[in-house]
Parts: C-alpha cells; sequence; structure tokens
C-alpha cells in the first residue's frame, strides 16, 4: 500500500510540470565515484549521491533535480528514495560527460 502511495505522489508532481519533478534514466556510472549521469527529456544531469540507495545504469529516476541543490529522489526501478546533489542539469550529452570525467577521477 505503501509503494502505491508513493507511486501515485511522484505520478501527480511529474503531472504538475517540470518544475517540480522531471523523469530520466540513468545513463552512465562510474564504479568507485558517486556521481552519475541522467538523460531527461531536456537533457542530461549529473547527480552526487549522497545516501539511500546506490542507482544503477538503466534505473528509472523522478524527483526536482533539475534546479540546484540537495535533493531526495526516487529510484521508480529500484522503488527507492536516493538523496544526491544535483552537480549540473541541462547539459548535452557531450559536456555531461566531460564533467562526469571531471569529477570522477
Amino acid at each position: 500500500m505503501f509503494k502505491q502511495a508513493v507511486l501515485a505522489i511522484v505520478l501527480a508532481l511529474i503531472g504538475q510540470g517540470s518544475a517540480l519533478a522531471a523523469t530520466g534514466t540513468v545513463v552512465r556510472k562510474i564504479s568507485s565515484c558517486d556521481y552519475f549521469m541522467v538523460q531527461t527529456s531536456k537533457g542530461f544531469s549529473i547527480l552526487e549521491w549522497f545516501g539511500g540507495h546506490d542507482p544503477d545504469k538503466g534505473d528509472k529516476i523522478v524527483g526536482a533535480y533539475e534546479s540546484y541543490g540537495m535533493k531526495t529522489v526516487y529510484d521508480v526501478t529500484a522503488d527507492e528514495e536516493i538523496r544526491v546533489w544535483v552537480e549540473d542539469y541541462n547539459l548535452s550529452k557531450d559536456s555531461a560527460l566531460e564533467k562526469l570525467m571531471d569529477e570522477c577521477e
């Protein structure tokens, strides 16, 4: 029942517009690095993992990660919350890959 309630809230946020919630997929994750790259309809975001579930490549992520700062987002694939710092968002693929590589060196 809790899982259904959380999913209903997430879907309601998505319906209210991208200012509240974005939906994307983890497309790059480098082992031993806390940063990962998420692709959305607006481009790519670089997120730094701070706690909760550690996402995997291919996981669907929903939350307000198209603005800077500390956020709690939801990994729909794993049915778990993730605490992240939004390093950057709305990036081109090349810019996002460059930033990810810089952070993970």
